[in-house]
């Protein structure tokens, strides 16, 4: 590929196959050359959905990287929240590597978030990542650790039965949890998970005797993107009832994958317990304010809303 200048655009709707192909030779071939992991396949179709649920929860909301034939070198996604910015996946096609794609990118998000913090997660296994958020000033706030587990078919003995499904009355008060709990505030999400326009969202809450939330934890269970998160609860005792009964009620018989923040020693030893593995670590990072995060929290790939 020749050295072309690299321009960013927003991207249009006629980028996402495009867009879902880069996404996926980007991880695929990194963690091939980088970690001896053949973890995505060779099927980049999987990925139209990461881009289409992005292109639905914030339309219009990702940019591209394009050099002047109009090659496609890298894309990006954010997600503009009340109190900060999110940013979803970052890649580059492998063939830029070291060219910069990245940070132009990076920097094009920063314009647009107009002086609003920015919160993301990156890999900790991956060393040009981390340069890249740390000399455009993120700071790194907690380690994860991915872990995955198959869940028997059977499902997990001794679930929560206090998990209930949210309704769209849950959630200003979830809001309003995450914000008194973490500082920030992203309602458009949860909505957005208890619409379920796709019918692959979960949203559990789990009620105090007052009728007000001790925590709530979200899921996707379709079938390309089997996740945990996210979620947020006042101790840990909250959350591992939301994390069992979550996998017991809507991930029998199936693989999922979740983050863990390294110092919830309680829930790393309850994955643990039931047979999950690790999978990668991670890093949860901040430009900007970035507010005591004192709930439980269980941050996910998808929304990468912060």
């Amino acid at each position: 590929m020749n050295l072309m200048p690299i321009q960013i655009q927003p991207a249009q709707p006629h980028h996402r196959d495009e867009q879902a192909k880069l996404v996926h030779a980007s991880l695929d071939v990194w963690h091939r050359t980088r970690l001896n992991m053949d973890r995505f396949g060779r099927a980049w179709e999987p990925f139209r959905f990461l881009v289409d649920t992005y292109a639905a929860l914030d339309p219009g909301c990702s940019v591209v990287a394009v050099d002047e034939s109009g090659a496609l070198l890298g894309t990006a996604f954010y997600h503009p929240r009340e109190t900060h910015v999110g940013v979803g996946v970052v890649s580059v096609n492998p063939e830029a590597f070291g060219r910069g794609v990245a940070r132009a990118m990076m920097e094009e998000i920063i314009r647009i978030a107009e002086g609003k913090p920015l919160r993301l997660v990156s890999s900790a296994m991956n060393l040009d990542s981390f340069s890249l958020y740390t000399r455009l000033g993120f700071v790194p706030q907690v380690t994860l650790q991915a872990v995955t587990l198959q869940v028997p078919k059977d499902g997990l003995p001794g679930a929560s039965t206090r998990l209930r499904a949210a309704t769209m009355n849950d959630v200003p008060a979830i809001a309003d949890l995450e914000m008194r709990l973490n500082g920030i505030r992203k309602e458009k999400d949860y909505r957005f998970f208890v619409a379920n326009a796709t019918g692959g969202w979960r949203l559990s809450i789990i009620d105090k005797p007052d009728g007000s939330p001790a925590g709530f934890l979200a899921a996707s269970v379709h079938a390309n993107d089997r996740l945990l998160g996210q979620g947020v609860a006042e101790d840990d005792a909250t959350m591992h009832e939301l994390v069992h009964g979550t996998l017991d009620q809507h991930f029998r018989g199936s693989e999922t994958v979740w983050l863990i923040p390294v110092g919830c020693t309680g829930l790393v030893r309850q994955a643990y317990g039931w047979g999950a593995r690790n999978r990668e670590t991670h890093l949860f990072n901040v430009l900007g304010d970035a507010p005591p995060m004192r709930g439980i929290t269980i941050p996910t790939f998808l929304p990468e809303s912060g």
